[in-house]
């Protein structure tokens, strides 16, 4: 898929660095990942459904992407579209990644991810969109802990 807009290729640089990092990286490493973004940005980087408040500057940033990475890993990011906004400060990303979850993979993990940049070419808005049900469900299987009411079959 060619990509004419420069700034995919900044959100795509943005997720090379993401399916590197782990909750063992480095400060450097953490840095890395959120000089992508604006000091005064705000990021949603579990989901916009499942988060009450984003991450607010570069340090939210490292801290909410050090959170994502307790259960989940994005293994490998398979993009299925591109959309640019007419303003062509704002693109989105419609993706199908593969992920793994306390262990577990999930794949494919349908998400979209839609970043606003100033005119430095730094994210000053990150938004996440997806449903995590299924990722909530592996976490809960393997920890025991979550929302699901797990209902058990009686015989009779």
């Amino acid at each position: 898929m060619t990509i004419s807009n420069p700034l995919h290729a900044k959100l795509d640089a943005l997720y090379d660095v993401w399916l590197k990092l782990s909750p063992d990286s480095s400060p450097a490493e953490f840095e890395t990942f959120a000089n992508f973004f604006s000091e005064d940005c705000t990021a949603w980087l579990l989901s916009m459904r499942e988060l009450t408040t984003p991450s607010i500057g570069r340090q939210g940033v490292v801290e909410g992407i050090k959170e994502v990475l307790t259960n989940t890993k994005i293994t490998e990011r398979r993009v299925v579209d591109r959309f640019d906004s007419a303003s062509g400060s704002k693109v989105s990303v419609e993706m199908n990644n593969r992920l793994l979850v306390q262990g577990k993979e999930l794949d494919p993990f349908p998400e979209t991810a839609t970043a606003v940049f100033n005119d430095e070419g730094l994210i000053t808005d990150f938004k996440l969109y997806c449903c995590r049900s299924s990722v909530v469900a592996v976490i809960q299987e393997v920890t025991g802990v979550g929302p699901y009411v797990i209902k058990e079959e009686k015989c009779h």
